[in-house]
């Protein structure tokens, strides 16, 4: 994560200022001066898994302080694994083709994750899990040839993880 800010003081240059960075879940997660501008970036890549909230406080030279806050949250993605078919299978043209996967994801019930099954680049299905986490449909539609599935497994914070499996459906005679 990427914090941006600005401080300034009357009294002093900007660049003597020193700005602390803090979680109110971490703790202080570190501490620099700006640039003469007034300029702050601070990146920072080991926030726990919460909402939290960010404090830029800002300090002079005798010790007057002022802050600023702001909200963020740091989310872990969905997991998805596809069950049926399996990877290879070789199924015949017409057979009614169930289609399952498990889905999970720390902080959303199952069935609030956002699932998108695609075959060769076309969506068939926006099918979800039940809140135990299971998706299940069935589809004859597809033709001969060799099949491409991707399921993408979206949760409430845009976070996504996805599983691919090939397998082929034999035309009839």
């Amino acid at each position: 994560v990427t914090f941006e800010g600005t401080a300034s003081d009357v009294d002093v240059s900007s660049d003597v200022l020193t700005v602390t960075w803090s979680s109110d879940k971490d703790g202080e997660i570190g501490s620099l001066n700006p640039n003469s501008d007034g300029d702050v970036v601070f990146s920072y890549s080991a926030l726990s898994v919460d909402t939290h909230t960010i404090s830029m406080q800002v300090e002079d030279e005798v010790g007057a302080t002022c802050a600023s806050t702001m909200t963020y949250t740091v989310g872990t993605a969905p997991s998805i694994t596809i069950d049926a078919p399996s990877d290879g299978d070789v199924i015949s043209e017409g057979t009614l083709i169930t289609f399952s996967a498990t889905v999970s994801d720390a902080q959303d019930q199952s069935n609030d994750v956002a699932l998108d099954w695609v075959v060769d680049g076309n969506s068939i299905s926006t099918q979800v899990a039940t809140s135990s986490g299971e998706a299940t449909f069935s589809d004859a539609s597809l033709t001969y040839g060799v099949r491409n599935l991707v399921v993408t497994a979206t949760d409430t914070d845009g976070l996504t993880d996805s599983d691919q499996i090939t397998f082929t459906v034999n035309g009839l005679p």
